[in-house]
């Protein structure tokens, strides 16, 4: 779903003002996990929040246990028995929240929308060792959604951009020190005296746009919407701040996906694929962002144009792309695996449901180890889905893989080691 002159998916995700966009429905992070009761060995995937068949934010949270290739609330309290839900919910229901790993285990879930226009922000953990969710600090300024959330080498995590509570767009950063467990902006330069946010912010105001962390260290912010679809990026380098002495685009881009190349020719540069342009167009084509140079250049075009779609990184170094909505609005099934060697796509076998603004993440351990989890999003009449499904890279298959407890949207996902 797009915002202004861009296309709309066909679901109304706002249930007031604002219509809503992907660009972190599906964040994927790593982090240890143990039980809702003691501490556990079991690793799993973790989805708090987003929403339901009648768009109305959520508390609950889900748990994919990697180990009985499973949903369950054995991590969470246990069942609700009125809800079906899983006992241990939110400290506040959220959408197009932030969600990020912390050293040690806990989970952070920041900002994000509640009902109508109420912009958020305020944050909470979720310890491992209690299963529960707690209340921390909140942001210097409110990132309702379409912000973007990277968790930095020294496990700070970084929040750029979005939304703010009047519905503009926003420069601003926030930081999350996880040894101090709250917000602080000694990584941004410290506080501002004349706006009481963190000095350091972006050179534009963004939403929509990707943030990806790089090898060496520093975070590449590209495209999204500047008040028009961009093609504009920057860079954030810890001791500096941002900086947009880097290039553009070829594309003017929202709601793509970036991915950092770990393997191949191309390894340290980030694949940028799909999204919208400027003219509304849903787009097919991909590109490199090369670092050392500073520079963007095409590489081979997706198999389908897509938006709204994942990008997940497999064991082997290249990427799966799932899902989206194409140029007609049809939500996808099919799905690509973008090769780090040859730096070509390929069509793989079709999911076994069409979804949008679904989670996908890869499984570190267990019988499915080295398969892709997709869980939840939206199908082609809108209707929020349950369901959830496996990738096995080995055969370029897909299996259903159970349900979750309760059907959702827009959520956000991290996977538990």
């Amino acid at each position: 779903m797009m915002t202004g002159a861009s296309k709309r998916s066909k679901r109304n995700r706002a249930p007031a003002m604002w219509s809503l966009s992907l660009l972190f429905f599906g964040l994927l992070a790593v982090l240890p996990a143990a039980g809702a009761q003691a501490a556990s060995s079991d690793e799993g995937m973790l989805l708090a929040g987003g929403l339901d068949q009648l768009n109305g934010p959520m508390t609950t949270a889900e748990f994919y246990n990697f180990k009985t290739a499973a949903f369950s609330c054995k991590f969470l309290g246990g069942v609700n028995s009125v809800t079906g839900a899983c006992k241990n919910t939110l400290a506040q229901a959220r959408f197009f929240a932030s969600v990020a790993p912390l050293p040690g285990g806990k989970v952070l879930i920041a900002g994000g929308n509640n009902v109508g226009v109420t912009c958020l922000n305020s944050a909470e953990t979720y310890s491992p060792t209690t299963g529960k969710f707690t209340a921390t600090g909140s942001m210097t300024d409110a990132h309702c959604y379409e912000q973007t959330t990277t968790v930095l080498p020294n496990g700070y995590v970084l929040i750029t951009g979005g939304k703010d509570q009047t519905g503009g767009t926003v420069s601003t950063a926030d930081m999350y020190d996880p040894t101090a467990g709250k917000f602080d902006c000694s990584g941004l330069g410290g506080v501002s005296a004349t706006t009481s946010y963190c000095t350091d912010k972006m050179t534009q105001k963004r939403f929509l746009h990707t943030a990806t962390l790089l090898k060496n260290g520093n975070v590449l912010i590209a495209g999204g919407n500047t008040g028009s679809i961009t093609n504009t990026a920057e860079v954030y380098v810890w001791s500096y701040g941002f900086s947009a002495t880097t290039g553009n685009m070829t594309d003017s881009r929202e709601n793509h996906t970036a991915t950092s190349i770990v393997t191949g020719p191309n390894a340290g540069d980030a694949l940028i694929a799909g999204g919208l342009d400027a003219g509304g167009n849903v787009l097919q084509t991909a590109e490199l962002y090369s670092p050392t140079a500073g520079t963007f250049a095409l590489t081979g075009s997706m198999t389908h144009a897509r938006y709204l779609h994942t990008a997940t990184q497999l064991s082997t170094g290249n990427i799966l792309i799932t899902g989206g909505e194409d140029g007609t609005g049809a939500v996808l099934a099919t799905a690509e695996v973008y090769d780090s060697a040859s730096a070509t796509f390929a069509s793989v076998g079709s999911m076994t449901t069409a979804r949008a603004l679904h989670t996908a993440v890869l499984i570190t351990s267990g019988p499915k180890k080295g398969s892709v989890l997709i869980a939840g999003g939206i199908d082609n009449n809108g209707n929020t889905l349950s369901t959830a499904e496996l990738y096995n890279p080995k055969t370029g298959k897909f299996t259903a893989a159970g349900s979750m407890e309760v059907g959702r949207s827009s959520q956000d996902g991290t996977a538990l080691r």
